[in-house]
């Protein structure tokens, strides 16, 4: 599945920067087609199709590098790419303003680049947000997950609480973020089936948590080995 999502995203970033580089989209440029005729233009005179479509082949190459870098075992590659796929879009950006028509911007430019600006805030909070580590607290009758993708759970809806020494092979992530080490949220395991992960690295041993009912498995780890051993201990004496 993954790399069907990983295939779309690249083709999708190719496409549009064909048509914006060579087929005049630059239309499809934020800022460019909220700017005024004249400003549209100078920005096309000063080559900006050409500038946008070329840094568009650039993230599709990123994004395509990383995924089959992972598929060689290269550690932590796909989760580089994105962070280098910011990176490079936030340059973009600041080198757009080369584009910028003498003068001062037209109102319509102004609330696209504020836009732009509250984009990218947005999406540093939301990353920042997911990547804190998950607060697990044992509570009397149930533990309470707090953080991005938390959850909480009775003791008594617990089936069986385990110690891992490996991972189970992870097929896709459905609904979650990782980041180097720390993987939060939904994946899909190999198997077919489905896991909730709240990890802070990827260091064994791991608490696998299974239910009663049809409630999603979870497997959590703490800051070190002695901390996800004591977790798993407090755990273990709460469900017998």
């Amino acid at each position: 599945m993954e790399v069907y999502i990983v295939s779309l995203i690249v083709l999708l970033l190719v496409v549009l920067a064909t048509i914006i580089r060579f087929f005049g989209g630059e239309m499809l440029i934020a800022g460019y087609n909220t700017s005024s005729p004249e400003e549209r233009a100078y920005m096309k005179e000063k080559g900006i199709g050409k500038f946008v479509g070329n840094y568009m082949y650039g993230l599709a190459a990123i994004i395509l590098a990383g995924f089959l870098l992972k598929k060689v075992g290269v550690p932590y590659a796909q989760d580089i790419s994105w962070l280098v796929f910011v990176v490079v879009i936030v340059v973009m950006l600041i080198r757009a303003r080369q584009f910028n028509p003498p003068g001062p911007p037209s109102p319509q430019r102004r609330r696209s680049l504020w836009l732009t600006l509250v984009i990218v805030v947005v999406v540093a909070v939301v990353v920042t947000w997911n990547a804190i580590p998950a607060n697990i607290e044992m509570e009397e009758e149930q533990v309470t997950i707090s953080g991005a993708y938390g959850t909480s759970f009775k003791y008594a809806d617990i089936d069986q609480v385990q110690l891992l020494e490996e991972l189970p092979e992870i097929s896709l992530r459905t609904n979650g973020i990782s980041l180097g080490p720390i993987n939060k949220g939904h994946f899909k395991l190999e198997d077919g089936g489905s896991v909730l992960l709240f990890l802070r690295n990827g260091k064994p041993p791991f608490i696998h948590i299974t239910f009663n009912s049809d409630q999603k498995p979870i497997i959590i780890n703490a800051g070190n080995p002695e901390s996800t051993n004591q977790l798993f201990q407090e755990l273990s004496e709460r469900v017998d």
